[in-house]
């Protein structure tokens, strides 16, 4: 295996030394991992640890970052002076910031998230945000995850108006478009082609919803953002400030930062390099953990959660990704070293985009890296370095969701193995909010009592005897055939009453059942009818209830109240 001589790590290690590269596994304590799940019941949270346990979270986390040396100190000194310069700038040109004191910043807590129009659940992470902020007399800052592909331009909002070939009024999804756009590239590159459709989306969402929901939020949502997509152009970026600003209306003292800015700071390009110029050993750390938790899971899928880092012809793959203004798809970066300089490179066969960094002076080839990525050479953090960085490094204490909480204990082995340091843990926080109004009947009930009844129309006919004449006969027949090895009190059968051969016994049955079947034929019909509109509303009822609905179809002041009452405010 090549070896990459790292400048960040020319010294033994030591408390107060840079990560060098010992080969110990990471605390086997870090092998059991967490399992969260969103919530059931409407109106309810996952908090953990609770919102009481805060304050002395963060407080431990920052005696952690204290203990971890010289390297990280300096580290977060800058990224963190960069952060809230460039947090307090972002924001403050489509917002107010003038609550921000400068002089008497306090601990940071961080959020992060796709710039897209999330269920309640998720937004519900920002309220919680801006609430622990509060209570631990610090800042809370949103990182705007930019770099993960969106997924399209519409979402899927629930409908009752009269659609398909009947025209019924039967409860669907319908979609609703704000750009013709397919998705498939970063947030931050997928520019607006449609204005139009932008334009009146938000009218276009309140006509798809009407009689579900009729003061969706969406209204007041998207003044904001007509107001962003004139300053950005960009809909990840109107998306994210357009909520935003509607949190500023209700009273939530945030900052927010696009990833891609924290990305062209020195400080981000520091922590990336400590990580290329030991990449081989990193492979290790990176590929073992993911191998240990797809088997702590029984994953057999070698994709899930996250793919190993390959290497081919002394190029190491690393995690990370190119792409830029003129080529927005994302490649997997690559990574050799050549002589003294760091060879970071997308491998494109028609002529792949590449940067060579000198990194005998690690401190120069940080700002040289920083330099040189442009528009059109960006390099961007895969998820587990983007809350490695995020946490480690940018805040005290950090909030995921459901999802993030899982997968970030895998970056925690990463972490620990790599940098031979603790990580510092975070919080989970979600809810699970359906729609207001909502009735819930046993639909689960009466459909298995329905298909209950169809399979006795088959086997059991004499059990309707009562709703429908049926052969007296035959049924009397029936009756005797299966006295016929009824069980006496002493257990016993009686075989001697049973015909021989046995299976003589068994077709006059099937035969008898048969024919009494086919006098209910009238009953069936009327029984699959029931079904069949029992599992239609059924299907509405689930969909209605979702708990993925965008947060832009609820009323904002059902959603505030909610809130509110979870976070003990009310």
């Amino acid at each position: 295996m090549v070896v990459f001589q790292s400048p960040l790590a020319s010294s033994p290690p030591t408390s107060s030394s840079t990560p060098a590269s010992p080969s110990r596994r990471c605390d086997p304590s870090l092998n059991s991992y967490r399992q969260y799940r969103a919530p059931v019941e409407n109106g309810s949270s996952l908090i953990e640890p609770p919102l009481s346990d805060a304050a002395d979270l963060l407080g431990s986390n920052v005696a952690k970052s204290a203990e971890q040396g010289p390297f990280w100190d300096s580290l977060r000194t800058r990224a963190r002076a960069s952060l809230i310069e460039d947090a307090i700038r972002y924001t403050s040109a489509y917002r107010d910031t003038s609550w921000v004191d400068v002089e008497s910043i306090g601990p940071i807590v961080m959020a992060g998230h796709q710039p897209s129009l999330f269920h309640p659940g998720v937004w519900f992470k920002n309220f919680a945000l801006d609430d622990i902020a509060r209570r631990v007399g610090g800042i809370g800052i949103n990182l705007v995850v930019d770099n993960d592909v969106a997924s399209g331009s519409s979402i899927r909002v629930p409908s009752v108006r009269p659609h398909g070939a009947t025209g019924a009024a039967q409860p669907h999804y319908e979609v609703v478009s704000y750009d013709e756009a397919g998705g498939g590239v970063p947030y931050e590159q997928t520019t607006v082609r449609r204005r139009d459709l932008f334009d009146h989306f938000d009218e276009a969402v309140a006509e798809a919803v009407c009689g579900v929901v009729d003061d969706p939020s969406v209204t007041r949502l998207w003044r904001h953002a007509l107001s962003a997509i004139d300053r950005c152009g960009v809909a990840g970026c109107a998306l994210a400030q357009a909520r935003h600003g509607l949190e500023g209306e209700l009273g939530l003292r945030t900052l927010e930062l696009p990833l891609g800015v924290v990305c062209r700071t020195s400080a981000y390009a520091e922590f990336v390099l400590a990580i290329l110029t030991e990449l081989p050993r990193f492979h290790g750390c990176y590929n073992d953990s993911a191998d240990r938790y797809r088997s702590a899971h029984g994953i057999r899928s070698s994709a899930h959660p996250v793919p190993n880092l390959a290497e081919q012809d002394g190029w190491f793959e690393a995690p990370l990704w190119i792409y830029g203004n003129d080529s927005p798809d994302r490649k997997a970066a690559w990574v050799k070293m050549s002589d003294d300089h760091l060879v970071i490179s997308d491998r494109v066969a028609e002529g792949p985009r590449e940067l060579r960094i000198d990194v005998r002076h690690p401190k120069l080839a940080a700002e040289q890296l920083s330099n040189l990525v442009s528009p059109n050479f960006k390099l961007r953090p895969r998820a587990l370095v983007t809350t490695m960085y995020a946490r480690m490094v940018l805040s005290d204490l950090f909030l995921h969701g459901i999802g993030g909480g899982k997968y970030d204990q895998l970056g925690d082995q990463i972490c620990a193995e790599f940098f031979q340091v603790e990580p510092l843990q975070f919080m989970v926080i979600s809810a699970t909010i359906q729609l207001p109004g909502l009735v819930k009947v046993d639909h689960d009930k009466r459909i298995r009592s329905l298909r209950r009844q169809l399979r006795d129309l088959v086997f059991q006919p004499e059990r309707f005897a009562d709703r429908v004449d049926l052969d007296e006969n035959l049924l009397a027949r029936k009756a005797e055939l299966i006295a016929m090895v009824a069980t006496p009190k002493s257990g016993d059968l009686l075989a001697s009453k049973m015909p021989a051969p046995k299976k003589q016994w068994h077709d006059e049955i099937a035969t008898i059942n048969a024919e009494l079947s086919k006098q209910l034929d009238q009953l069936r019909g009327q029984l699959r009818s029931e079904l069949a509109e029992s599992e239609r509303a059924h299907a509405a009822q689930r969909l209605m209830a979702s708990r993925e609905h965008p947060f832009c179809v609820f009323p904002i002041d059902y959603l505030q109240t909610t809130y509110a009452k979870l976070l003990g405010q009310d």
